[in-house]
């Protein structure tokens, strides 16, 4: 997304898809108190609205490239 948007995951505590994947395996079958766990939940959100929202940009920046 960086590449081709300029844009990226700056700001945010998760802010990579291994970590998004390493952190969801942790707290759902590792021994993680509950105020952790939604604490993950609320930050993936985050990164997940992100990575859609990239997408988009994505999406919007290849239209304009092939002038539609």
């Amino acid at each position: 997304m960086p590449a081709i948007t300029r844009q990226g995951y700056d700001g945010l505590e998760i802010a990579e898809g291994a970590t998004a994947s390493l952190e969801f395996m942790r707290v759902h079958f590792g021994d993680v108190p509950a105020a952790e766990r939604q604490r993950f939940r609320q930050q993936l959100e985050v990164y997940r609205a992100r990575d859609t929202e990239g997408m988009v940009w994505i999406l919007n920046k290849l239209r304009k490239l092939v002038g539609r």
